[in-house]
């Protein structure tokens, strides 16, 4: 029984790392990037202050990315292995243990590995 809680526990840590992954597409920094602006505007807009090098399209565009970021780190919040381990009444051992068997590997360390071999 405690494998099954552990197994969707794991699951559910899965599709906090997909979400992660969305949620880092919408910061600041990538923002910024895919509007050829610095993180200055971006927060500018943010804060629903005059920006003059962008017109209302793409700042009504970045105010909705970033509601949708605000949404996807609210999520976030329950899906870590702490949380999901309360949920679930497992360990984060356990957790873990199913995440190997799944042979999951976390963005981070997949990151990791390409600077390295870089």
């Amino acid at each position: 029984m405690a494998k099954l809680r552990a197994r969707e526990a794991a699951k559910d840590y899965m599709l906090g790392a997909k979400l992660r992954i969305q949620a880092e597409e919408l910061s600041d920094k990538s923002l910024a990037k895919k509007f050829t602006r610095n993180e200055a505007t971006i927060k500018r807009v943010k804060l629903n202050m005059p920006v003059r090098v962008l017109d209302k399209e793409d700042q009504d565009l970045i105010r909705l990315c970033i509601r949708e970021k605000d949404r996807l780190d609210r999520r976030l919040g329950s899906l870590t292995k702490a949380c999901l381990a309360v949920q679930y009444q497992v360990t984060t051992d356990a957790i873990s243990l199913e995440l190997d068997f799944a042979g999951f590997e976390s963005p981070k360390a997949k990151r990791k590995k390409k600077v390295s071999a870089a």
